[in-house]
């Protein structure tokens, strides 16, 4: 959390050993004003932030808690450093999402021209909202091909000093009235006004008053103030007012960063410095080789090869006489009238010149997208073909593929119609089968008890003879008879039941 101060060049303030950058707002064709933005950070800040501002640190990036954002109910966001093409437009369209909840923005550029940042100051119409931006924007790229990103930091007040005696400084906070980001007037254009009152001013676009509660109001780099909505819609980057470009960048040299005596390279856009500086532009040329280099005061083109000037001529519009392009930067104050004429005049065909280039030059691209857009579609036109007629032979094959399927599928149920025509047949011949085992598996059975009862017999006699032989009445037995009563045979059938089921 810091207190910024904004203080005119040459207002009598106390030199404190706090962070300074040097800034400037207007039209430097019109009214410039210059001063010193100073930031003062709270001493109630956390011990990690103190610690790093004793290693060197100006100013902390480390994200703030949600909780801490919302207990300091601040409303004012600043941007410290922006890039230096980034103007009002492209700000409003970095922060779209928050637009409605923007009341006002405030620009402020850098003095310095080897500084090419700027900065902005935006106050939102409620806490809640300053946190939501400050959670989704700080840290974030400003866009995909370039490094910068977003530096926020919340403000606690904006105290404007301007060098008007007898006049208090204006102060500003987050619950205050907003009318101090308004631009910075000197005494003779302020009107007189209730004490405890200031007067609306209006918008130059739509004449409508600017006031916070209707539409978010910016503050250009140039001190005029439009509605956001206004200026937005006026699409373009010169102030509506005083035409002032935001997106001029002051040129200076990429080695040593001085902006005199300036050479940029015809071939690569190098911009070193000259001979009466560090000769940076001479190194280029020895480095690479760059032939031509312009001089971007007088525009005049220096070869370094012939080691002198290379005079650019164009055609007299009368005459048809080649003469030297004027230097744009010569005085014609003193010359005659007829010279000044024929300057005109050159300046005229030079114009027509360049119109016609200019115009060659864009049937030529156009020539040449239409060649690339003619390619391109031809391109596309074959690789459809091409996709087109590998499709269609992938078709035919799963055509072929799909026929072969259906002829196998056809014979699949012819063959499974005619086994369902056979299966009743097949199952009768197996229970007639069956039937044909199980007699003869009882006729063999038969036989089987029978041929075990002629064995069991015959194992009997055999025994009986063979104990006949062995006993020693076997004379007695051989001669004897044996009778065997009717009784007693059925007795020994009786008996021999069991032995057969054995």
């Amino acid at each position: 959390m810091f207190h910024v101060r904004l203080e005119r060049s040459g207002s009598s303030s106390e030199a404190e050993d706090t962070p300074t950058i040097e800034f400037e707002v207007g039209n430097p064709r019109v009214e410039l004003l210059t001063g010193r933005l100073r930031l003062f950070r709270s001493l109630e800040s956390t011990s990690e932030e103190t610690k790093e501002s004793e290693e060197g640190a100006s100013l902390s990036w480390m994200p703030i808690p949600r909780d801490a954002i919302l207990s300091m109910d601040l409303t004012i966001l600043g941007f410290v450093s922006l890039p230096m093409h980034m103007g009002p437009l492209e700000l409003i369209e970095f922060s779209m999402a928050f637009r409605s909840d923007i009341v006002l923005i405030r620009f402020l550029r850098d003095s310095e021209p080897r500084h090419s940042t700027r900065m902005a100051l935006m106050q939102f119409s409620s806490a809640n909202k300053a946190a939501q931006f400050y959670e989704a924007y700080n840290g974030s790229l400003f866009n995909s091909m370039e490094p910068e990103r977003c530096r926020l930091v919340f403000v606690h007040t904006i105290e404007f000093i301007n060098d008007v005696k007898d006049q208090a400084p204006l102060v500003i906070n987050g619950h205050a009235a907003a009318h101090g980001m308004l631009p910075l007037f000197s005494a003779d254009d302020r009107r007189d006004a209730p004490d405890g009152h200031v007067e609306i001013p209006t918008c130059p676009v739509c004449l409508d008053r600017l006031d916070t509660s209707a539409s978010g109001i910016l503050t250009t780099l140039c001190n005029h103030t439009f509605h956001c909505d206004c200026l937005f819609r006026w699409e373009g980057s010169n102030c509506p007012v005083c035409r002032y470009s935001h997106g001029d960048i002051v040129s200076a040299c990429e080695v040593c960063e001085t902006t005199e005596h300036l050479w940029i390279c015809l071939i690569c856009g190098h911009i070193g410095c000259g001979r009466y500086s560090n000769e940076h532009a001479k190194k280029h040329y020895q480095e690479t080789l760059h032939t031509y280099s312009l001089e971007l005061e007088t525009q005049r083109v220096w070869d370094y090869a012939g080691d002198g000037y290379v005079h650019r001529l164009i055609m007299n519009k009368q005459d048809g006489k080649f003469v030297e392009f004027p230097d744009p930067n010569g005085s014609i104050g003193n010359r005659g009238e007829d010279e000044h004429m024929k300057l005109e005049k050159l300046a005229g065909e030079y114009n027509l010149l360049l119109t016609s280039q200019l115009e060659e030059q864009r049937m030529f691209y156009e020539r040449r997208l239409s060649q690339v857009n003619e390619t391109e579609h031809r391109r596309a036109v074959n690789m459809l073909e091409q996709e087109k007629k590998s499709l269609k032979k992938l078709n035919e094959n799963l055509i072929k593929e799909n026929a072969k399927l259906e002829e196998e599928l056809h014979f699949v149920r012819e063959l499974n119609k005619s086994l369902i025509d056979n299966q009743q047949q097949w199952k009768e011949r197996v229970f007639a089968a069956e039937e044909k085992t199980a007699k003869m598996e009882a006729d063999a059975q038969k036989r089987v008890d029978e041929l075990e009862s002629q064995i069991r017999d015959l194992m009997f006699y055999l025994d009986t003879q063979s104990r006949v032989e062995n006993s020693a009445h076997k004379r007695d037995i051989q001669g004897g008879q044996v009778l065997i009563q009717q009784e007693t045979k059925v007795e020994e059938k009786v008996k021999r039941k069991p032995n057969r089921k054995k």
